[in-house]
């Protein structure tokens, strides 16, 4: 028994210790991290999506440590190539996310297309000295082509850059192809990723059957290079007829089911949630009323003692 009694002490010690130790290392890691000089992140992006659409992306953030705070409403100018007023993109402002979105104006297209590669800058309202963020990317472009024989559909991605006034093809870009859907990009084979050939190409076959499409069996085919070092965010889409109709049938959002409105709530869900909802306060009713009746019985049972005065006991 005493050497029973001794284990439990020193198993009592050892967690005392364990838990000094722990509060002591989290205590030191606060520590660092208040004294730890706050340091402000901005990062731009650039996207192309179907070789027709270009924008920037913005994120302005606040690192303290391991925090990670974003910057709202921080106003940041955007610039191509050189900070001067010709050149300027758009003024911008961080949402709450630290987030701000820039498309890039049709008065610039003389100056783009001058150049196979650009600057991207920003610029932090009233600190024009310093860039906040710079990126710098090749003029570059994807194209998205089907081919359907003998049931078997294929998707060909081609990349080009441009680069001697030609565009040409570029190998080992990384890139998703597959279907768009809600989540994002669903491959359209077994891999992940396909990168391109020496042709500049991917080519994938489909080995998704039966996917669901729109009414008249259409689904959106994609194609994403992200976040290349060299050319940024590449995106294209193309509409195909290889998917299944979906037809809704009438009267369906007007069925007991759990994707219609709460007027149309299962029989078999309503009885569930109310049965819970009667059980609970059942029970609180309940416990409440044998409470009151407690003591109620507590005061009829208390024994009534005669009054004493001056030692002498007087009869009511």
């Amino acid at each position: 028994m005493k050497k029973k009694n001794t284990n439990n002490f020193m198993l009592l010690l050892l967690l005392v210790a364990g838990t000094l130790l722990t509060n002591k290392a989290i205590a030191q890691e606060d520590t660092a991290a208040k004294k730890e000089t706050p340091k402000e992140l901005v990062t731009l992006k650039y996207f192309n999506e179907n070789s027709s659409v270009q924008y920037l992306m913005l994120a302005n953030f606040l690192k303290t440590g391991k925090k990670i705070e974003p910057q709202k409403n921080k106003v940041f100018k955007l610039y191509l190539d050189s900070n001067s007023a010709a050149n300027l993109i758009g003024t911008v402002t961080t949402d709450e996310k630290g987030r701000a979105k820039s498309f890039i104006p049709p008065s610039l297209k003389v100056m783009w297309d001058v150049n196979s590669a650009h600057k991207f800058i920003a610029m932090a309202n009233g600190k024009e000295e310093d860039a906040a963020a710079e990126i710098e990317i090749a003029k570059a472009r994807i194209k998205i082509d089907t081919s359907s024989e003998e049931n078997i559909k294929s998707i060909t991605v081609l990349v080009t850059k441009f680069e001697n006034d030609a565009w040409v093809p570029v190998k080992d870009v990384e890139m998703k192809i597959g279907i768009q859907r809600h989540g994002g990009i669903l491959s359209a084979g077994e891999a992940a990723t396909y990168t391109t050939d020496s042709s500049g190409k991917a080519i994938v076959q489909l080995n998704k059957d039966s996917l669901p499409g729109d009414i008249k069996g259409n689904i959106i085919l994609a194609a994403s290079v992200e976040d290349n070092d060299l050319f940024g965010n590449l995106i294209v889409e193309k509409t195909v007829p290889w998917g299944v109709n979906v037809i809704t049938a009438p009267g369906f959002f007007d069925q007991r089911t759990l994707w219609s409105t709460r007027f149309r709530t299962p029989i078999w869900l309503l009885v569930m949630a109310y049965s819970i909802v009667i059980g609970v306060w059942g029970t609180i009713i309940y416990l409440v009323m044998q409470i009151i009746k407690i003591k109620k019985l507590g005061k009829d049972d208390y024994p009534v003692y005669p009054a004493v005065n001056s030692g002498k006991m007087v009869m009511e």
